[in-house]
């Protein structure tokens, strides 16, 4: 993923919902998605959470389909507070959330090539451990990125 596909944007939020909507609202404003997009984000994750125990920070994968996006995306939100997500495949079950990574992605294809990637990286030690240590500087959660992505 090139590192112009990447985009950071740190959230002091509460909620999940909260995380989607102004996650959703910015790809919708920077002309990444189409309006609805943060309702269908929204829709999609209460129907199928996307929530990941990932060591040593839960994660979340929120997205919808990909004819409400317009441009190839990868939005993260390091959340200055964890918050609550239900779990992917198992929505009883919460998980504290660190770090929230919002897709968009025009294609089909493109869209499933995406998640893959992540959960390569959610599998890698090594980038866990990266998210982790990560500095807070915008620029060097991109590379990490882009280096296991």
């Amino acid at each position: 993923m090139d590192k112009s596909e990447i985009e950071v944007m740190k959230l002091d939020i509460s909620t999940d919902k909260e995380a989607l909507k102004y996650m959703g609202d910015f790809l919708v404003f920077q002309g990444i998605a189409k309006k609805n997009f943060p309702e269908k984000v929204m829709e999609r994750e209460m129907a199928l959470p996307t929530g990941l125990p990932v060591h040593p920070y839960g994660v979340a994968v929120p997205h919808t389909d990909s004819e409400y996006a317009i441009k190839r995306q990868l939005l993260v939100a390091p959340l200055k507070n964890p918050v609550v997500f239900a779990q992917m495949g198992d929505p009883d079950q919460h998980v504290k959330v660190s770090f929230v990574f919002m897709l968009a992605a025009p294609e089909s294809s493109e869209h499933l090539t995406l998640i893959q990637n992540l959960f390569t990286c959610f599998e890698d030690d090594r980038f866990n451990q990266g998210l982790a240590s990560w500095d807070g500087k915008k620029s060097s959660l991109k590379q990490l990125i882009q280096r296991h992505g």
